[in-house]
């Protein structure tokens, strides 16, 4: 709800009201609220409400509740007969990220076969952070959320993504220079982390923009900074992928790569590494000159790609194919991390708006 001081009560529409400001006794302003708003949200009168300034300097009202806020209560999906895990796969996951709590799957006729129970079993053991079976009947599965907001806040959640994608990322580029094939299916089966982290992230950032509460809560200041926060969970999870791909080529290639072509993917490597770090750090700490000074570092990775890749042809590279591939995806992680880097500048930019002051704070 916004507030305006000194204007006269207008309706316009179900959702925006403006009431006039009144004065009481020698210091006391009072502002009448909505009766339908009272009645929606159960407030009565004595009950205490939560007066948030936002960064435009309006308020927002909301009922005060000593708890956590909670998750939507719960939905229930019907299922065929004969549908596909992939199918099934995804309408758990979509309900988990609309921030259901209570998840049911209801088949419209008959028995559950066995492939969808192992369906769910699996989306939820690999996929869905906090999240247990609870209930498995001939016709039903039920499925909760039991982990709460608090207990993991979306920056605590962001850089656990980033410390398991920085750490694949390493591996992978040992795995590529041993030939290391069991570090290499180590980095594969770390992705499942990230993917972990990244649908719980997801998840939050859809229930903070739905209400004000969570978004305080989850440790945001306003509901652009989720925009910003899916633009770097997105990015870290196309960083691990890459590192994925990195760790196949090491399974496949049969001979180790030349020391002088190693050299340089360790040179692109080592940057790429760099700039995601700073790319994270900006974006946590809000700090628009970081944030700009490593969109400037990234620029760097082109020219090292076309070196490496002329050193690869130059010294006729067994399997050269495969290894321009690592470093496509080693480029392809520094682009990444500019997308982070153009978010975190995107969320900062009135660091560099010099203030001015309105006319009549100057007279």
């Amino acid at each position: 709800m916004r507030l305006a001081a000194g204007q006269e009560r207008i309706v316009s529409g179900d959702h925006r009201e403006v009431r006039k400001v009144q004065f009481t006794g020698r210091s006391t302003y009072v502002l009448s609220l909505p009766k339908k708003w009272i009645e929606e949200m159960h407030v009565k009168a004595g009950d205490q409400v939560t007066l948030v300034r936002e960064a435009d300097n309006s308020l927002s009202i909301l009922p005060f509740s000593p708890g956590p806020a909670e998750s939507l209560a719960e939905a229930t999906a019907l299922i065929m007969a004969g549908e596909g895990r992939n199918s099934l796969k995804r309408k758990v996951v979509s309900m988990y990220l609309a921030g259901y709590n209570v998840i049911q799957l209801k088949l419209k006729a008959g028995r559950m076969d066995p492939g969808m129970r192992d369906a769910v079993r699996e989306v939820v053991r690999r996929n869905l952070v906090g999240t247990e079976m609870i209930a498995d009947a001939s016709d039903m599965i039920t499925l909760q959320v039991l982990l709460s907001l608090p207990e993991l806040s979306v920056n605590t959640a962001l850089r656990r993504m980033y410390l398991i994608a920085l750490s694949m990322h390493k591996d992978s580029k040992t795995a590529l220079s041993e030939l290391n094939q069991d570090l290499a299916r180590e980095v594969i089966k770390s992705d499942d982390e990230v993917d972990r982290f990244s649908l719980y992230v997801l998840r939050n950032l859809v229930m903070a923009t739905q209400n004000g509460r969570v978004l305080r809560e989850m440790g945001l200041k306003q509901a652009s900074d989720c925009l910003s926060y899916r633009v770097a969970v997105k990015s870290i999870e196309r960083i691990a992928d890459h590192a994925c791909g990195i760790a196949e080529v090491a399974i496949k290639l049969k001979e180790k790569v030349p020391k002088e072509t190693m050299q340089k993917v360790e040179k692109m490597s080592f940057l790429a590494q760099t700039v995601l770090g700073d790319s994270v750090e900006s974006l946590l700490r809000r700090d628009y000159q970081l944030a700009d000074k490593t969109v400037e570092a990234v620029e760097k990775i082109h020219a090292l790609e076309e070196e490496a890749a002329a050193s690869i042809d130059k010294e006729r590279v067994k399997d050269s194919v495969n290894i321009k591939l690592v470093l496509e995806d080693l480029r392809r992680m520094a682009e990444y991390a500019s997308d982070i880097c153009e978010a975190a500048l995107n969320e900062t930019i009135d660091e560099v708006i010099e203030k001015r002051s309105s006319p009549k704070s100057r007279q």
